[in-house]
């Protein structure tokens, strides 16, 4: 059997993991304040990735080959992202790793597995629908971060306040779930899709031009982004 799709999807569900969920506020400060603070970004990675990979870590071509890619995120995390599109390019960059070492591993036999994990292991929609809600939910936030840094000229770039970073997890997990249950359960949830994005719309709108510093970096476009963004990505998975 083909392990390509396993090894290519489990695999980005752990970059996606260690960049967004792993990468909290002190991570990123560690990794940008020191010299070799990466170290402690690509470490994640690697932990993440080897966790995900442990059905073939029984063969050296995985453990050569993903290791090659650590050090090559080492590397590419050095460039500078100043816009939406170096985002996009670091992110192709990292994927394009990604798809190197599931093909080394492409025809590698993998560990036996109990069936209970081997159901949800070898089961391309389950990897499908980790990848789309950690996608939609924390890498999310990043990709509204870059639009605003990218296309607002009044915004300087701060780093991201937690209550906007959990209200915006929140909603945009909600919103997904909502349109896949509109395409399978009943179109009525498409009116509950708007509810939770509707809900913060009208808390920034009501807080600009105040002293509340929780919606300080948050503008209406964003929470309009958002919603487009997992809507989006709601549609997508209910199709998988």
């Amino acid at each position: 059997m083909d392990q390509f799709p396993y090894i290519f999807l489990w695999l980005t569900a752990a970059f996606l993991i260690a960049d967004y969920p792993l990468q909290s506020n002190l991570v990123f400060e560690i990794r940008y304040k020191y010299k070799y603070g990466g170290l402690l970004h690509v470490a994640l990675h690697a932990l993440a990735g080897l966790f995900l990979l442990y059905p073939y870590l029984a063969h050296w071509q995985i453990w050569v080959a993903f290791g090659a890619t650590i050090v090559l995120h080492y590397f590419i995390d050095t460039v500078s992202k100043k816009n939406i599109l170096m985002w996009l390019a670091d992110q192709a960059a990292h994927i394009a790793l990604i798809v190197g070492v599931a093909f080394v591993g492409r025809n590698l036999a993998p560990l036996e597995l109990p069936e209970t994990i081997a159901r949800y292991y070898f089961n391309v929609p389950v990897a499908l629908y980790v990848i789309g809600y950690v996608a939609a939910t924390f890498a999310g936030t990043i990709f509204i971060f870059f639009v605003k840094i990218t296309f607002r000229k009044d915004y300087q770039a701060r780093p991201i306040l937690l209550f906007e970073k959990t209200t915006g997890v929140i909603s945009r997990a909600l919103v997904v779930t909502a349109v896949i249950l509109g395409f399978k359960l009943s179109p009525a949830f498409f009116f509950v899709a708007p509810v939770p994005d509707l809900l913060r719309l009208y808390q920034v709108v009501t807080a600009r031009g105040t002293d509340e510093k929780h919606y300080k970096d948050v503008y209406p476009s964003d929470i309009i982004i958002s919603f487009l963004y997992a809507g989006a990505i709601g549609v997508a998975l209910a199709f998988v």
